[in-house]
């Protein structure tokens, strides 16, 4: 469920969550998934609205929070605690989907996997 976490090359080692992914035995990449989800639209490289989903996904995790919220000044004062926590989970399965989906891309054509590696969201894991 949870995504590790490595120092982006491409980045100037900025640590990153990736998704792991293995093209052939003993040779293991990183796909940044944190980049992915933070500019969705790098996603539509592969197929069109694949950023529009990932967008709107999160913005239905923040109408969760803020309901929570406003259900917390007319239900009873805790109710933002599961908005929070909905949130937050919701957030984090995108952002892991942003990855899962170049993952998928990556493993489909070399084409797609040069362009993540041109976006700088891909690179060979050491040792």
């Amino acid at each position: 469920m949870f995504l590790k976490i490595a120092a982006n090359p491409h980045d100037a080692g900025r640590l990153t969550r990736i998704v792991e992914f293995e093209r052939v035995p003993g040779q293991r990449f990183a796909i940044d998934a944190d980049l992915l989800h933070r500019e969705p639209r790098r996603l539509n490289a592969f197929r069109a609205h694949l950023g529009l989903i990932i967008q709107a996904l999160d913005y239905a995790a923040y109408i969760l929070l803020v309901a929570g919220v406003i259900g917390s000044f007319f239900i009873s004062p805790w109710m933002f605690i599961p908005g929070v926590i909905a949130c937050a989970l919701m957030l984090s399965i995108n952002r892991k989907s942003a990855g899962e989906i170049a993952r998928r891309e990556a493993r489909g054509s070399d084409e797609n996997f040069l362009k993540l590696h041109e976006m700088g969201a891909i690179w060979l894991m050491p040792g």
